[in-house]
């Protein structure tokens, strides 16, 4: 069957202005709910689809080595930003040079530079805060689009990278004084992701759920978790990860199912459960980011030559 590629682009520009609109009236909520439900199937299905393509790497077995980074960073307990740099420079690194000689001198270059680039507070944040988190959701997502905008002939794509770029500054200008009042529940268990607002707002006292700055960040928190889900499950039709077996179907659901009763049953241990799939979407699809930027490059030096 034929993909219609402007409907999805269309489709992509709704559901954009349906999460934006979610996100100025119940941010906090919005976070939580989206995290719980949509999130786990993300993940799972990513993941799977991922497998599938051999992880974008150079090699086949590329994405062990990355795995293996994971595993020691864990037993010498190494802070979670040098995990997080390690297995990004490494993806990086595995994708751009072919040989192993190399490839070993880089990753030491790579280890030798973190201990001195992640002892700067800012790019220790970036590393062990946003990459996973932020950067992931939003920055990698507008990359996804505009490369897709860049392979596609039409406008469809372009006019709904603009509408993903103008939706956060929506959010920041429209109805700044406008606050509904999150619920307990949302209040008592934003807690895992009020250091997104404290630090970036470099504020750690201060009262997330009332403070005006800190409510229009997390509409664009709310924003960027929700369309991040919802552009994954739009796209179905284009990269076919739902092209899957019976049994592979059958487990995903079991786990997204068993994810999100854990998630309102037990809300410590299912932010905890939910946090390592994620953290493992993140790392597992560096390698697809880092090709994707290859990508707008070249796409835009193509149309610059021709």
């Amino acid at each position: 069957m034929e993909v219609n590629i402007d409907r999805i682009n269309y489709y992509n520009i709704f559901a954009m202005f349906a999460a934006a609109s979610l996100a100025l009236f119940i941010p906090f909520e919005l976070v939580l709910l989206s995290y719980a439900i949509l999130g786990p199937a993300h993940y799972l299905t990513e993941i799977s689809w991922l497998n599938s393509r051999s992880y974008f790497t150079l090699k086949k077995y590329d994405i062990a080595l990355v795995i293996g980074v994971v595993v020691l960073s864990l037993l010498f307990r190494r802070p979670y930003s040098s995990l997080v740099y390690y297995t990004f420079g490494l993806s990086f690194i595995l994708l751009v040079i072919p040989g192993w000689p190399m490839r070993l001198l880089a990753f030491a270059l790579l280890v030798i530079t973190g201990y001195f680039l992640l002892s700067n507070n800012l790019l220790n944040t970036i590393f062990g805060l946003y990459i996973p988190t932020l950067i992931h959701v939003y920055i990698f997502t507008g990359a996804f689009l505009l490369l897709g905008a860049l392979r596609q002939k039409g406008m469809s794509g372009y006019i709904a990278f603009l509408v993903f770029v103008i939706c956060p500054v929506l959010l920041c200008v429209l109805f700044n004084n406008l606050h509904i009042e999150p619920t307990q529940w949302a209040i008592g268990n934003y807690q895992h992701f009020a250091r997104l607002n404290t630090i970036t707002l470099r504020n750690r006292n201060l009262n997330i759920y009332t403070d005006r700055t800190s409510i229009i960040l997390t509409r664009l928190i709310a924003f960027a978790y929700t369309y991040h889900y919802i552009n994954w499950f739009a796209k179905t039709r284009v990269i076919n990860w739902h092209q899957i077996s019976r049994l592979k179907g059958i487990v995903i659901v079991l786990i997204w199912a068993a994810s999100i009763t854990l998630y309102f049953y037990n809300y410590s241990l299912g932010i905890k459960w939910l946090l390592i799939l994620s953290l493992a979407h993140v790392i597992l699809e560096f390698p697809l980011n880092h090709r994707t930027f290859i990508g707008i490059g070249k796409e835009i030096r193509n149309k610059i030559i021709t």
